[in-house]
């Protein structure tokens, strides 16, 4: 078994996550709940990017509907360019997405950009026919990917819900520019789900039709592209970056990536810095990071420049991120079919309209990023050991309480006791089913950083065997520490062998 499939099987043993209405045979792929332990761990991913990009940087935050009118994708050009091309089997009607059907068979990547006869030419010339039945394959068309929805019951408006959490940002700016005084440079920031119609998803939550997205525009005058304050913080963080045309991943400062003209400018290279630096909060090693810049043919019809963020995880490179520059375009587009004026105004009276720079995650791409190198087995006198290697702050519970013996009501009174002493400041699990081998181990899976076993002795004196979950060491400490230690072993200032 791969580690993809170990890792897919404790989430549904756990319920991390698990297919949407699967009690319906009929429910549609693509689409997946997370249960009580998952959501927590989703919820503290999205926690950490609040605390450390959207309120470190100072950005505002919106909440935005997730169904919008027509007109803002024509204005987008999504109507127009957020499609996948397909070809279509013409003996068993099986649909493959021309690009990754020419890959998987004759090993070439093509860019999306390619027009419709372009994918024909290699199709024939590859002799590529249906992988299903050998049958042949109809001519490439364009499958949209926005999903349509009616609004209304007698005049019903043609609305869709939202490919990408970043269009709410941009049709808001205009009045973000007027009731909350912005000054450029400023980041807008959105959380919230996105729906895509996927031709075939698959992989669990790598491609699927419902997803979440953390999204931040970051709205600048681009002749003050290099003027960023907190540069100096980051200037010699060194950065991994695959580049066009270079062989291997490299580490450059973000100040030579400025120098060497390898980034727009200096606003780019923070951004890039402070996105890694994220992610090995997240526990991602940098040597499983890449910033990959992507070629002209390959970037998103309306970006200048994009380098995707990929975790190397035991499936392969996995995007995360798109960081793009989307210059002025979108502002543009809402302009023009809009009518509303999207200028911004300095105070000695000079007008532009705001470039935009956007750091687009994945919230469920970087969920899984992050289960998959926490994933650790572990062999002992032949009994096997699974535990996820969250960091603590990560964990769905931060600490778990057991009484030794559930039948001994002075052991049940003080564990409880225990429990409501910590339940106040932090999310404890109490459990009592089990021998506590078979308790470490069910924490262990969902990454409980910490158990608390209260026994006989603790009647006596009043402490508590603590046991780490990585290094499994345990230890005696006292109740009246237990908040404290707690906290600083919780925010890793300290480890149970400081203790």
């Amino acid at each position: 078994m791969s580690k993809y499939e170990d890792v897919v099987n404790l989430a549904l043993r756990r319920s991390l996550f698990f297919p949407a209405s699967e009690i319906y045979q009929n429910a549609p792929k693509g689409m997946f709940d997370y249960g009580p332990y998952g959501a927590s761990i989703k919820r503290k991913v999205v926690d950490l990017w609040r605390k450390e990009l959207v309120q470190k940087e100072n950005f505002l935050e919106i909440d935005g509907a997730q169904i919008m009118p027509v007109d803002v994708f024509k204005a987008s050009g999504h109507l127009k360019n957020f499609n996948d091309p397909v070809v279509q089997c013409l003996k068993c009607s099986s649909v493959f997405r021309a690009d990754q059907l020419i890959n998987e068979i004759a090993g070439k990547e093509l860019p999306e950009a390619m027009a419709n006869e372009e994918y024909d030419a290699e199709i024939e010339k590859n002799n590529i026919r249906c992988k299903k039945c050998k049958g042949g394959l109809d001519k490439t068309t364009r499958f949209s990917l926005m999903v349509k929805a009616l609004v209304g019951f007698k005049s019903k408006t043609d609305c869709y819900l939202r490919p990408e959490s970043c269009q709410s940002i941009f049709v808001d700016f205009a009045r973000m520019n007027k009731t909350m005084r912005i000054k450029l440079p400023v980041g807008i920031s959105q959380y919230g789900r996105v729906f895509r119609n996927e031709i075939s998803p698959r992989q669990t939550l790598m491609r699927s039709v419902e997803f979440s997205q953390m999204e931040t525009e970051i709205f600048f005058d681009p002749d003050k592209i290099d003027e960023i304050e907190n540069f100096d913080e980051i200037k010699d963080y060194e950065i991994s970056v695959l580049r066009q045309g270079k062989h291997g991943i490299e580490l450059i400062s973000a100040q030579k990536l400025v120098d060497e003209k390898i980034v727009s400018g200096k606003l780019v290279a923070y951004y890039l810095a402070r996105v890694q630096q994220l992610y090995e909060k997240y526990g991602i090693p940098v040597e499983a990071m890449r910033f990959r810049e992507v070629s002209k043919d390959d970037r998103a019809f309306y970006s200048r420049e994009t380098w995707d963020f990929e975790v190397k995880t035991s499936i392969g490179w996995l995007e995360l991120i798109a960081n793009n520059y989307r210059t002025d375009y979108d502002l543009k587009g809402h302009m023009e079919n809009s009518g509303q004026d999207m200028h911004y105004v300095y105070p000695d009276g000079k007008k532009l309209i705001p470039h935009v720079y956007e750091i687009s995650i994945g919230v469920d791409r970087t969920f899984y990023a992050i289960l998959d190198h926490a994933y650790q087995e572990e062999t002992k006198k032949d009994e096997k050991r699974v535990l996820l290697s969250l960091p603590p702050f990560l964990a769905p519970m931060s600490a778990a309480v057991f009484p030794l013996l559930s039948n001994k009501p002075e052991l049940m009174k003080k564990a409880k006791d225990v429990y409501n002493l910590l339940n106040s400041c932090y999310e404890v699990f109490f459990d009592t089913s089990g021998s506590i081998g078979k308790r470490y181990a069910r924490m262990d899976e969902i990454g409980c950083p910490f158990c608390i076993t209260v026994d006989f002795d603790s009647l006596d004196n009043n402490d508590v065997t603590i046991r780490e979950r990585d290094s499994t060491e345990q230890k005696r400490i006292p109740i009246k520490d237990l908040q404290n230690i707690l906290f600083m072993l919780i925010t890793g200032m300290k480890k149970l062998k400081d203790f």
